[in-house]
């Protein structure tokens, strides 16, 4: 049976509304969200001070893939990201898994972000002596957790640029409190010379090991690029500004976290133990303990930064994990009517709408720690596929492609990110089996499903790359 290839047409085409500064903002929301307030504290349990090393290790593996991002996303800008490129350089099952596993990797993602939301929330009102429903604290934050993803959903509703303009007032707000709380910092580790220095020492406490395994566990927090690769068919003048858009964004991220973790394990004072046992012993709550003893107003400002960084990344991971499956809905991997497109709005209203349930129904029902390990090892399976396909397509229609960049060193630069990728997923292992069991699981699900439904129903859009070939200044046209 052969499949009616098809051309896009206004009613599965999304409008060209972003500007640098939205994309740009949108990648640094998904890599500084919940991640920094919540995982700062439980690496340093198993990295020590060589947590600033973790960040910075991730930072560089990170890179290498980012360059393959930037490359796909200037020639093929188009909503999917990696789906979209791992199924034309790939082809075959590949496909769709990239996509199964990149809807729930973001979903997971915002359903933890969302409960994250949840629990902030609720320590705000337990300071303020406020009890919100009159529940325990449990059902307070999966309620409060609903009611977030209810908003980000209408936000997302609204249109994508009131997505980009919500999304870089919260981003703003929150790079500068995570400023302050460096600046605070680095001025007490200026001032006590002494003590800070020797919160370093030993610096690998759980040797290399634990160095790596607190890369893995951290990873997640360096994957905004794929929501960048996400807004391609939304974004002006693509072939330049997704490029730039990634570059900028992960310049802006490393840093910040590098310097968060070095002040956090550098400028505490602690009676017994370890500054990085401290910061262990309260997990998820770490830095707020941190910032109490050098950030002025800092256990409010913290809890502000807690509660915007949620938002931000619950706003970055609701848009993404919709574009995905308005892609995969697009050629028909699952059911057309996921691929509506709102006519007021120019939004993928249906694919939101089923994005929206899936999270609302995690959040409220489902255990997510491991499921949540999972969704890390399932971004670096998706970038391990999109390292491969950046080779592929480059060798079989790369010629025919208008680059806006390329990745240097080819194909070294590839190659290297597909070790690294899979070198920190089996990494994962170690840490949480239950997680790439989860992972297995799901992948054997996306296959059922690929070969009972997506294999029979998928529309095979022939030579649809060339649509970027040809239609450049269109493309750049739009977004003057």
């Amino acid at each position: 049976m052969t499949a009616e290839p098809i051309l896009l047409d206004m009613e599965y085409e999304l409008a060209r509304t972003l500007s640098l500064l939205d994309l740009t903002m949108i990648g640094v929301a998904g890599m500084i969200g919940a991640g920094i307030f919540v995982l700062t504290g439980v690496a340093a349990g198993v990295a020590g001070p060589a947590l600033v090393l973790a960040f910075l290790l991730n930072g560089i593996i990170t890179t290498f893939t980012a360059l393959c991002y930037a490359e796909l996303g200037s020639a093929i800008p188009e909503a999917g990201g990696g789906f979209l490129w791992v199924k034309e350089g790939v082809g075959g099952p590949s496909g769709f898994v990239s996509g199964w596993m990149s809807w729930l990797a973001h979903t997971v993602a915002g359903s933890l972000y969302a409960l994250g939301f949840g629990a902030y929330f609720a320590l705000t009102l337990e300071i303020m002596g406020v009890s919100l429903f009159g529940f325990g604290l449990e059902l307070t934050i999966k309620i409060l957790a609903v009611i977030i993803v209810v908003i980000f959903m209408l936000i997302n509703f609204k249109g994508v640029s009131e997505t980009g303009t919500a999304g870089n007032i919260v981003t703003i707000a929150k790079i500068i409190i995570l400023a302050v709380f460096i600046g605070s910092g680095l001025y007490v580790m200026y001032t006590h010379p002494d003590f800070g220095l020797s919160n370093f020492q030993p610096l690998f406490p759980h040797g290399l090991g634990g160095l790596f395994l607190a890369c893995g566990l951290t990873f997640i927090a360096f994957e905004g690029y794929e929501i960048i690769a996400q807004a391609g068919e939304e974004v002006r003048n693509p072939r330049k500004n997704v490029p730039r858009a990634t570059f900028v964004s992960i310049l802006i991220v490393v840093p910040i976290y590098c310097l968060v973790a070095y002040v956090s394990i550098g400028a505490l004072i602690v009676e017994t133990g370890t500054t990085w046992e401290f910061l262990a012993q309260f997990g998820e709550l770490g830095l707020v303990e941190a910032a109490k003893q050098f950030m002025p107003a800092g256990i409010f400002l913290l809890t502000i930064g807690g509660l915007l960084s949620t938002m931000s990344a619950l706003n970055a991971t609701t848009y993404s994990s919709t574009r995905v499956c308005f892609a995969m809905a697009r050629d028909n991997f699952i059911p057309k009517k996921l691929a509506t497109i709102h006519k007021k709005t120019r939004t993928p209203h249906m694919a939101l709408l089923m994005s929206g349930i899936i999270m609302i129904s995690m959040a409220v029902s489902i255990p997510l720690e491991d499921v949540a390990s999972a969704s890390s090892i399932m971004f670096l399976l998706l970038f391990l596929l999109v390292d491969v396909s950046v080779i592929m397509i480059r060798r079989k229609i790369g010629k025919q492609l208008d680059y806006g960049y390329k990745t240097p060193l080819f194909p070294l630069v590839p190659i290297i990110a597909i070790c690294a990728n899979l070198g920190l997923a089996v990494y994962l292992f170690f840490y949480s089996p239950t997680a790439w069991y989860v992972t297995l699981a799901w992948i054997g699900v996306g296959i059922l499903i690929y070969y009972l439904y997506s294999n029979r129903h998928y529309i095979r859009r022939k030579d649809h790359w060339k649509k970027f070939a040809h239609l450049k200044s269109d493309i750049e046209e739009k977004g003057k």
